[in-house]
């Protein structure tokens, strides 16, 4: 079976890997769901190459960087890619500011001499525009992220970018554990699951777990 590339961040990665000490559950759970990892090349400059583990995942090819010439063709590819970007980046820190939660964004800073590309700074939420991007112009079905945001902007990108039937699905880690507790055929045991909630640091959730798969599992 052909496996289904789904994006991944950095901070997806981390919550699975329990903070890069087991790597083996990120493969075991993507795996298991026929997932291959792929990242914006964005994130792998920006995030990925500054941590040991995923730096690792990248280097051996577990994790398939995208170049921009997968997805920007051209030089109006580029430009349309540039265009969405300030408009998407704007009305998500609108939206935020309009509704007045914890969570804010500055305005977009690009200093003279720079771009969307090399500018990177903490909470500017620069990473999640270019894979809500990256996934609508490849037409990627997946992002495996622990960011809500992400979310906000796919629904943004839809009004925006005109989509039509293309869907994108937004998955965290613990849709993922779910997903595979409903498998009666699953290769990851109830026990490996276990662990795994445990190394993810949510033991709240072994029990929703445990029913989930006993409701699947004759025994």
């Amino acid at each position: 079976m052909e496996k289904t590339e789904a994006i991944v961040d950095t901070c997806f990665l981390e919550k699975l890997s329990a903070g890069g000490k087991k790597t083996d559950n990120i493969k075991a759970i993507l795996e298991e769901l026929d997932f291959k990892p792929v990242a914006h090349p964005y994130i792998c400059e920006h995030e990925l190459s500054v941590n040991y583990y995923s730096e690792e995942l990248l280097k051996t090819g577990y994790i398939k960087k995208i170049e921009y010439s997968e997805f920007l063709k051209d030089a109006y590819d580029e430009q349309l890619y540039e265009n969405y970007f300030l408009l998407l980046h704007e009305d998500m820190r609108s939206y935020l500011e309009a509704k007045g939660g914890i969570k804010q964004i500055e305005k977009l800073r690009i200093h003279p001499g720079h771009t969307i590309y090399d500018t990177h700074y903490q909470g500017s939420s620069m990473g999640d525009v270019h894979m809500i991007l990256m996934a609508a112009f490849m037409r990627l079905p997946v992002i495996l992220t622990e960011d809500s945001d992400i979310a906000l902007l796919s629904t943004l990108a839809n009004k925006r970018l005109s989509l039509g039937t293309y869907n994108l699905v937004i998955y965290d880690a613990w849709d993922l554990v779910k997903q595979i507790a409903e498998r009666p055929d699953s290769k990851v045991s109830k026990k490996d699951l276990i662990q795994i909630l445990n190394d993810m640091g949510e033991r709240d959730k072994r029990s929703e777990m445990k029913t989930i798969w006993n409701n699947n599992h004759d025994s």
